[in-house]
Formats: C-alpha cells, sequence, structure tokens
C-alpha cells in the first residue's frame, strides 16, 4: 500500500475514475444543467411565497406594547393619553381609540393617529422605508414569560421593560407629567422597528406639543425614550433562509449518487470489477480512488450549485428578502462551501457502502431510494419556526450541517454547535469509509459471494495485537457524540462543585478506559500491546542494574517535562487571552466567581483525586493507549505522535457547555510530550505519571487567592516571570535529553 501511494499510482488511479464519472451524460446533467434549472424556478417559488404570506395591506396598523405589569401599564397608557391630548387641541388630526384584544390581559388602551408630516422631525434611530397610514397601540401584560422573551418570540413588538412618571412643577402653578421609558425591540426585524419608529414619533407628539403650549422658561423634554435593540429567534424569515442550504444538500446527495452507483454496482453488472480486483493494487487503494472520485463530483456539484443560488439570489435581490440586510454575500459563500465539501466526503462514502451490496444499477437505486427518503425527513424539520441550532444537534448527522449552514447565512452561528457539527461530521465520514472500505472488499472478493450487515459486527476468530486505524475510526466516531452530550448534561445533573468534579471523573473512566477495554475484550485485541501495559522493550542482555537504571531516567525525565510544562501551558494560555482567543474572565464574572470560591473549599485530596489521579489514568488508557496503537499500524512513529496530539487536543476544547479554544494549543503540547514519551519508553505508565503531576500542579495554582500570586509574580499575576518561563523550558529539555539517554537502545519507531 505504501507503494501505491508513494509513486503516484493512487493520483492516476482516482484520474481515471474521476474521467469515468464525468464521461456519464447524467453526472453531467446534474452538474451542469440542474443548478441552471432549479435556482431561478426556486428564486420564483420563494418570491411568491413571500408576497403570499404577507400581511394584506391596512390604514391602520396595531402593534403590541409589552409591559411587565399593571403599573407599567397605566404610566404608558397616560403617556399614549398625552398624545391623545396633544391631538384634540389640534397640533394633531383627531385621535380615535383602539380597543384592546381578549387574547392577553390588557392593562390599558391604545391610541390610533393618523400620519401627517411633523413641524418638528423627531430624532430617531432609524427610519423605515415605509409607514403605514395610521398606527395603534395595544398594551399587554404577558401571562407567562418576560417582556423581553415575548419580544424574542415574536409575540410582542415592543417590550417596555420600566416607565416612569413624575410630575414638573411649572413656574405658573401647572403640572406637567415626565416621562421615562426604557424599551427593547428586535433587530433586523421590519415590523418591530417599525413600531418603535411610530411609538417615538407618538411621543416626540408630546415633546412638540410641550414646546408649543409652554412659551416660557426652556423646559426640559416631557417624554425620554431609551430603547435597545436585541437579537431576535428564529422568524419565518429565518424558516424560508433554511430553504437553500436544503436545497444545497439535496443537489449534493444527487451530484454523488450516479458516481457511487456506476463505480460499483455498474462496474459489477458491466464485468469489469473482477479485472479490477485481480489487479496488484491492494482492494482499500481501489476503493479510495472510487471514492475520491464521487466526491470530487459531488463537491463540483456543490459549487455548481452554490455559484447559481448566489448569483440567482444576488441577483434578482431576493437574498436580503431571506437574509437581512447582509443578503448572501460572497464571504458566507465562502463559508458554506466547506461544509458543502465536509458533507459531501460524508454521504459519499455511506453511497460506497450502500451500493457494495448491488450486483446490478437498479439493485443499487432500490437500496439508495430509502436512504434518501430517511435523510430527508430530519432535513424538513430544520425548516420548522424557532427551531434552535442546539448543543445536542450538533452532533445529528445532516441536521448539524443544514441549522449550521443556515446560522452563517443568518450571521447568528455558535461557536459549539459549530465545532461539534464540522467534527462530528468529519469522524462519521471516517466511519463510513471503513465500513465502505470492508464491504467492497469482502462482496468483491468473489462474484458470488453475499455478504451481510451482520459481519461487521461478528466478533473476530483469532487474537490480535493492536487495533486498526478502521476500529479506531468507528470507535471515535460512537465516543465522540456521547462525549459531547455527556459533558454537556453533566453541569445540569447538579450545583455542587464536588458532585461536578465527581460525575466528570465516571465519565473519564467510563468513556476512556471501561468503553475501550471492552470494546478491545469484544474485537479480541491484546491488552498488554493494544493499551502499552509493560515495558518490554529492553534486550535480552541487559541485566538488573540496566534496567532499573532504565525505569529511574524514564520516570526522572516524566517529573521533569511535568515540572516545565504546567508553566507552559499557563502562560500559553494567557497568551492566548491577550490576542481575545481565551474564555471569560473569572474577574468579569460573577458566577464563575462564586464557583472559584467554592472550589477553594474542596479538600486538596479530592482535588487529586478528581482533577489529576482518575483523568491521568483514564485518558492515557485511551489516547496514548488505544490511539496511538491505532496510528502507529499504518504510520511512522513522528505522524503517529502529532496525530494523537491533536485528538488530544479538541477533545479537551469542550469545556461542558462552553467552546475553550484557548485550551486546545497547550493540551496539544502536553500530548505530544506524552506520546513521545510513551513510544520511548514503550509503556503507558511514564504517562501516567507526567499527565498526573501536571494536573496536580495545575490545579494547586488555583487554590491561591490574587493577593497571594502577587508576591510570586512580581505584583501582578497577568503573566509568569520571564525567569520562571525559561527555567520551564530548561527544565523540559532536561526532561527530554534524559528520556533520549534513557532510551537510546530502542529500535522500534512505529508502535506494532
Amino acid at each position: 500500500m505504501q507503494e501505491f501511494l508513494a509513486n503516484g499510482r493512487l493520483f492516476r488511479l482516482c484520474l481515471k475514475e474521476l474521467r469515468e464519472s464525468l464521461r456519464d451524460r447524467r453526472t453531467i446533467i446534474t452538474l451542469i444543467m440542474m443548478p441552471i434549472l432549479v435556482y431561478p424556478l426556486l428564486s420564483m417559488a420563494l418570491q411568491r411565497l413571500i408576497l403570499g404570506t404577507a400581511r394584506p395591506g391596512s390604514e391602520t396598523t396595531e402593534y403590541v406594547l409589552g409591559v411587565p405589569d399593571e403599573e407599567t401599564a397605566k404610566v404608558v397608557a397616560k403617556a399614549l393619553g398625552e398624545t391623545q391630548r396633544a391631538a384634540a387641541d389640534g397640533l394633531r388630526p383627531s385621535i380615535e381609540i383602539i380597543r384592546p384584544t381578549s387574547q392577553s390581559t390588557i392593562a390599558g388602551a391604545a391610541a390610533t393617529m393618523q400620519k401627517t408630516e411633523s413641524p418638528v422631525e423627531p430624532s430617531l434611530d432609524a427610519t423605515p422605508a415605509k409607514a403605514p397610514e395610521k398606527a395603534a397601540f395595544s398594551i399587554v401584560v404577558p401571562e407567562r414569560d418576560t417582556v423581553t422573551s415575548s419580544l424574542r418570540d415574536g409575540q410582542l413588538d415592543i417590550a417596555i421593560l420600566r416607565a416612569d412618571l413624575t410630575i414638573q412643577e411649572r413656574p405658573r402653578g401647572e403640572r406637567n407629567p415626565v416621562f421615562d421609558f426604557t424599551m427593547e425591540f428586535r433587530d433586523g426585524d421590519t415590523r418591530s422597528e417599525m413600531a418603535m419608529f411610530e411609538f417615538r414619533k407618538a411621543m416626540q407628539l408630546v415633546n412638540d406639543y410641550q414646546a408649543a403650549i409652554f412659551r416660557g422658561p426652556r423646559m426640559d423634554q416631557a417624554v425620554h425614550v431609551r430603547a435597545t435593540a436585541i437579537r431576535q429567534k428564529l422568524d419565518t424569515n429565518a424558516s424560508l433562509a433554511g430553504i437553500l442550504p436544503l436545497v444545497l444538500i439535496l443537489m449534493t446527495i444527487t451530484g454523488a449518487v450516479y458516481p457511487a452507483i456506476d463505480l460499483t454496482a455498474g462496474e459489477r453488472e458491466r464485468g469489469t470489477m473482477e479485472a479490477m480486483i485481480a489487479t496488484p493494487a491492494p482492494r482499500f487503494i481501489l476503493l479510495l480512488s472510487k471514492y475520491v472520485a464521487v466526491v470530487t463530483v459531488a463537491v463540483l456539484t456543490a459549487l455548481a450549485n452554490l455559484f447559481a443560488s448566489w448569483v440567482t439570489l444576488t441577483a434578482g435581490g431576493l437574498g436580503q428578502a431571506l437574509l437581512g440586510d447582509r443578503g448572501f454575500s460572497f464571504w458566507t459563500l465562502l463559508q458554506i462551501l466547506p461544509l458543502l465539501v465536509i458533507f459531501a466526503a460524508f454521504f459519499s462514502a455511506i453511497l460506497l457502502a450502500m451500493c457494495s451490496f448491488a450486483r446490478s444499477f437498479k439493485e443499487a437505486q432500490s437500496y439508495l431510494i430509502p436512504v434518501m427518503l430517511v435523510s430527508l425527513a430530519p432535513a424538513l424539520v430544520t425548516l420548522m419556526p424557532n427551531i434552535e441550532f442546539s448543543t445536542l444537534l450538533g452532533i445529528v448527522p445532516l441536521i448539524n450541517i443544514l441549522l449550521l449552514s443556515r446560522d452563517i447565512m443568518t450571521g447568528t452561528p455558535n461557536a459549539l454547535p459549530a465545532f461539534a457539527a464540522v467534527l462530528s461530521t468529519l469522524l462519521y465520514a471516517g466511519a463510513a469509509l471503513v465500513v465502505a472500505a470492508r464491504l467492497f472488499g469482502a462482496e468483491s472478493a468473489t462474484s458470488g459471494s453475499q455478504e451481510s450487515w451482520s459481519d461487521l459486527l461478528r466478533r473476530p476468530k483469532r487474537m490480535r495485537s493492536t487495533p486498526d486505524l478502521g476500529e479506531l475510526a468507528i470507535y471515535m466516531a460512537i465516543l465522540f457524540p456521547v462525549f459531547f452530550v455527556a459533558t454537556n448534561l453533566a453541569g445540569q445533573w447538579t450545583e455542587e462543585i464536588q458532585s461536578r468534579l465527581a460525575v466528570n471523573a465516571v465519565l473519564l473512566v467510563v468513556l476512556f478506559l471501561i468503553a475501550p477495554a471492552s470494546f478491545a475484550w469484544y474485537r479480541k485485541l491484546s491488552f498488554r500491546t493494544t493499551f502499552l501495559l509493560t515495558m518490554d522493550n529492553e534486550a535480552s542482555s541487559d541485566t538488573a542494574i540496566l534496567r532499573t537504571g532504565r525505569l529511574i531516567g524514564i520516570a526522572l525525565s516524566a517529573i521533569l517535562m511535568a515540572g516545565g510544562l504546567w508553566i507552559v501551558a499557563l502562560e500559553a494560555i494567557k497568551v492566548l487571552n491577550d490576542f481575545g482567543l481565551g474564555g471569560i474572565a473569572i474577574e468579569n464574572n460573577p458566577a464563575l466567581k462564586e464557583a472559584q470560591i467554592a472550589y477553594r473549599a474542596i479538600p486538596f485530596w479530592m482535588i487529586l483525586v478528581f482533577t489529576s489521579l482518575i483523568p491521568a489514568i483514564a485518558e492515557e488508557f485511551f489516547f496514548r493507549g488505544f490511539v496511538l496503537s491505532a496510528l502507529g499500524t499504518r504510520m511512522h512513529a513522528s505522524r503517529a505522535i502529532v496525530y494523537s496530539a491533536v485528538l488530544f487536543g479538541l477533545f479537551h476544547v469542550i469545556n461542558g457547555s462552553l467552546l475553550s479554544i484557548e485550551r486546545f494549543l497547550p493540551t496539544a503540547l502536553l500530548g505530544l510530550a506524552l506520546a513521545l514519551l510513551a513510544i520511548r519508553s514503550g509503556a503507558l505508565w511514564p504517562g501516567i505519571l507526567l499527565h498526573a503531576i501536571h494536573n496536580g500542579l495545575v490545579f494547586w495554582l488555583t487554590r491561591f487567592t490574587e493577593q497571594e500570586l502577587e508576591g510570586w509574580f512580581g505584583g501582578t499575576n497577568e503573566h509568569f516571570p520571564v525567569v520562571w518561563i525559561a527555567a520551564s523550558v530548561i527544565v523540559i529539555l532536561a526532561g527530554l535529553g534524559i528520556l533520549f539517554a534513557s532510551t537510546r537502545h530502542r529500535t522500534h519507531e512505529v508502535i506494532a
């Protein structure tokens, strides 16, 4: 296999398969003709849909004002009464009283004013393009939710958080009311912004009236309005915006279907599959070439559809109607394209796996029709109003990419679900490709064989030393969604710090120790070599003194590297915080401040057990045992070290319900040291020692208050002193030197 990867044969095979796919007229129709026809028709349909769902024109538009209580409602009603008084005195035409509806608790009446040109132009944040002929205001007290949540849900047009009324004494004995409003409206929502515009105009009428009737000493404005724009929940427009990602995904799937069928079942039906299997190329390489061809066609289809949709929406102006003022920009297109590529990689592997059972083009189509229907059903859920892209939906295939694409288009992506969507889809793609490779190899071995899905789950008959990459891909595809959901739900099970630490420790033991051990037992993998449980790499001629000296040297190197890495890790986080890549500062968050105080009250032995010892054992058992062993079966030790460290860093980015990007770099650096130590020593135990000491020192530092740390860091705890950092680097280099000196006789560069 290495020969095919090194001398360019794989590239030539991929090019051959791609040429055969592009010669198929069905592929050309899907790639070129469909985008030209689909998106203009889709544009016209959406325009008719938007026009059909728009409210019919009317001279009067009634807006709903939400207030928190009855007293606030009375103040708002009195302010609208002042508007009526101003109009009745001739400053405006007469005002019509609108009776409130009975759908909610109504605290006051509403006023409607005729739209005319104002002699004094009001001061407004934004002026809508077109105002209604008449505007009415109904005052409502929400029965269940707060005014802010009701505003976000679209039940209200404006939320009045506070309304103060004071009486101003005039020199001639007049008593004039003065109002002060604190309000919220939905940013980017045309109706809410229009309601805010009309309310400001109504209040400006009161100010104009006061200025007109009192010509004495200068007086303050009678009404003060402070308005804040808040982000709205998804509405109908957002649901319509979800149509475009759905169409793009479906077209990407369609682009991959015909090549996947033709390169597997089609070749078997034409009788060319057996001749290909008889070549010296490994079967996985043959499948990989077909996979690359299918993914390439799917990506080309996605690119053609994405470009066609961008041109159609931009030229027709529908992009702004669906996505707001930002429209469907070119930057949005560049953000959506990688998501379509990731999804194409995932679904192409599924298609190849399904088509491996088929012996003809027609049979393959009958297999894929249920797959398409199953894929379409959850995708339609994303079109429902107010479906938010939550952390749990971030691991659901297809739905996660659709919702993430929709949020990118509307400008409201969330970091943690986005991270989960991308990483989980990549892991699902790897697992699906492994399944496709095994089905392809088994099905293509003989023309008369017929494998079943149960063969993939059957326990092997022979004991093996280490897992392969396929088993690692399948296990990771299962582990990540379980780990992601469990860590997000763990914080909801209990509020106590001690209980949270215990729950996290149990999760680590179950997911990273018990589960991989059970998987290794079922797959008949040797525990000794899979998890590096013994140090058996010494030469047989070594004396007991040499072995003892080597063990002492390895242990000393682990201690020294642990003593320096914790400072480097914390300093890296501090530097990332300076660049704005860190998390929420504790001093800026009262909840985190209280959690830190409660954390310091926990006995330190409990901290050592739950955050140092148990995580060190469980994580080393999996990442430097199972993961590193599987990677070492197919690649050089240096690449296995890097890949395992990257996986180690990615899993630590998930911090409960938060995405802690700043943890990736220091954790990946720690993973590099741990993987190097495992490969050089040939055992898991030195890494457990290094990992436990590193975690213990990091969490030991969090036990001190800011005042206690000031004396250590020269008056500030923002960064470590330069002397500390230099000393830590020297200690790490010393540990590495001792490690290489102690293991200089080690000859294995790849774990086997």
